[in-house]
């Protein structure tokens, strides 16, 4: 979200930015934003799937290396300690060392005639990176311990008296050999040692003879090369014991040896014999990758770890997604862009034909879009532009229409006024002035006449009248209006008219006047045109309509050829401006039904 806001600020004209809200309705702000949220969501989900694949390959990577470093190590570890049980077996077959025994604890090896057989045991631990060399003769409960080099340790001869127990008790490797975990031998020691002994393998002698391993040995291995293997800055290999103490030196905590407990998830499943990876929390609480195993050294409960930093192991990923938003940010400023200019592609033929639709609204049928493409904009200019002059057309039309239709209704009324009205005033004067002023008689006989012309001018100006606007309308409704209609075509034009309703309630005033005129104006044309014996007027209520039907028996005519006069539009046009429909049935020979159908009339 924070990086699609920077890249409107960008890529948005100032002026645009400060006029755009949230709600705005403008096209050209909801295809840029569509634009740049199709663009986007491609950009994201591309680099959502390139980081999250790099991710996983990383830390298969970062596994699988750590794997490999704690495979190698425990092989060195388990071959190391493979050499030196082959050294003492050697050693313990060796005739210089068989002719030490017995043991005498007060010749200490300083008496005459034995300085070579002490100098090729002491060269011989120190050239094979043993730290001292244990003699031991005795029955089962006493023992005389003599070490090479003459310092003492009563933590030493414990250890060496524990392995001769399990050796004798048959609980050790194998039956003449045993191993003793790592311990310090006097306080203050910071390099613990490890014992390894076995019996001397010699007939008639009885006696054993133990080996002193330092830790330095074990710490070479595990500290060795920790750069150049894949380890890094941050990542070690060390060795655990099965107290959760360190049984090799840490990188990071001097003086761990036996000091350091690792009490990580990964340090108890190897330690339950499980083999794997994972990711956890290290002997420090620092996340880490690690990878856990435990030694195949018989004697010794011991595992082997190889851990990195989770930080430095995902410096590439953490590179890499910096990556991915510097190139999102630039293909969304690129995509924003290309995106205007689109958008100006699409909009501006629209723009145009909206505010010539809006000219079109206010009465402006000259004004014509121009038409810049052949394609479906192209399409709709060229469709904007017929349909204007259709309608400036139909305008034009309906307004001569109009014009006619006032000159029609003017004739009418003029030629009513002249061969009516005009000729009953015009004889009624000529007798009025006919008439002698002295003969009583004739003055008697002008009056009646002039009474029953009156008469007959009042019942012409009211049958005019009734025409332009029944009263009947406005005082008695539209179905009293309608019978009165019908009943003066009948008497007019001596067609049978056949009136019937059926509405429970009179229609608001403006539509029953519509309705009042579209019935006046069919009377009209199948008194004129349609030849009709008899005619049938229905207005009738449904629940939601109310329908007008004109039919008659007339000759009828084809419903598809262009009519001349403006009887039919105008019962059309009267129709739609309440909401109602109009519709024709005719073929000739066999008469012609008018429905108008008006709803919510009420």
């Amino acid at each position: 979200m924070e990086m699609l806001i920077i890249v409107i600020m960008v890529c948005l004209p100032l002026p645009e930015l400060a006029t755009m809200t949230i709600f705005r309705n403008s096209i050209t702000t909801k295809l840029l934003l569509l634009f740049l949220l199709v663009g986007l969501s491609t950009v994201l989900i591309i680099g959502a799937y390139s980081f999250y694949s790099a991710r996983k390959a990383i830390m298969q990577r970062t596994i699988d290396q750590l794997i490999s470093v704690r495979a190698v190590k425990k092989q060195q570890v388990e071959y190391f300690f493979t050499e030196k049980i082959r050294n003492l077996k050697n050693l313990s077959r060796n005739e210089d060392l068989i002719r030490f025994f017995p043991l005498e604890d007060t010749v200490r090896f300083i008496f005459p005639g034995r300085e070579q057989e002490f100098e090729y045991l002491r060269n011989f631990y120190i050239d094979y990176g043993f730290t001292n060399l244990y003699l031991v003769s005795g029955e089962s409960t006493e023992f005389t311990i003599i070490p090479i080099d003459t310092i003492q340790s009563t933590r030493a001869s414990q250890a060496v008296r524990k392995n001769i127990k399990r050796i004798r008790n048959g609980i050790s490797l194998q039956h003449d050999l045993a191993i003793s975990d790592l311990f310090f031998k006097l306080d203050g020691d910071t390099i613990p040692v490890c014992l390894i002994g076995c019996r001397i393998q010699a007939a008639k002698v009885v006696g054993f003879v133990f080996l002193e391993i330092p830790a330095t040995e074990i710490n070479r291995i595990m500290l060795q090369d920790n750069g150049r293997i894949g380890l890094g800055q941050s990542g070690e290999a060390y060795l655990v014991g099965g107290d959760f103490l360190m049984r090799s030196a840490s990188r990071f905590i001097p003086y761990s040896l036996l000091q350091v407990p690792v009490r990580s998830g990964t340090a108890a499943l190897a330690l339950e014999g499980q083999t794997g990876s994972s990711e956890t929390n290290d002997y420090r609480g620092i996340s880490v990758f690690s990878a856990y195993e435990p030694l195949a050294i018989p004697g010794l409960n011991w595992i082997v770890l190889a851990e990195i930093d989770y930080e430095e192991a995902m410096i590439p990923v953490t590179a890499l997604r910096n990556d991915i938003l510097l190139v999102s940010l630039i293909i969304s400023i690129f995509i924003m862009g290309f995106a205007q200019i689109i958008t100006k592609m699409i909009t501006q033929p629209i723009i145009r034909l909206k505010n010539a639709a809006a000219m079109l609204g206010a009465g402006n049928f000259d004004n014509k879009v121009p038409v810049g493409s052949k394609d479906e904009i192209g399409s709709l200019a060229e469709t904007f532009n017929t349909m204007s002059g259709q309608l400036r057309e139909a305008r034009r039309k309906r307004i001569l229409a109009l014009f006619d239709g006032q000159e029609m209704e003017r004739r009418r009324i003029s030629r009513e006024l002249h061969d009516g009205l005009g000729q009953k005033l015009v004889g009624t004067k000529l007798r009025i002035e006919n008439c002698d002023e002295n003969d009583p008689g004739c003055l008697h006989e002008t009056m009646r006449e002039t009474k029953e012309s009156l008469h007959g001018i009042v019942d012409e100006l009211r049958r005019i009248s009734n025409d332009m606007m029944p009263a009947a309308l406005d005082e008695l409704g539209l179905e009293t209006a309608l019978r009165n209609l019908c009943h003066d075509v009948e008497r007019q034009s001596g067609i049978e008219v056949d009136f019937d309703v059926n509405i429970r309630s009179a229609p608001i005033d403006h539509i029953a006047i519509y309705l009042f005129r579209i019935a006046q104006e069919g009377l009209q044309n199948i008194i004129k045109h349609a030849n009709a014996r008899s005619i049938s007027v229905q207005l009738i209520e449904t629940r939601d309509f109310t329908v007008l039907i004109l039919e008659d028996d007339g000759t009828g005519f084809d419903p598809g050829k262009t009519t001349t006069g403006n009887g039919l539009s105008n019962m059309k046009e009267r129709a739609i401006l309440i909401g109602g429909s109009f519709s024709l049935e005719s073929e000739p020979g066999k008469g012609t039904t008018i429905r108008v159908k008006i709803p919510g009339l009420k």
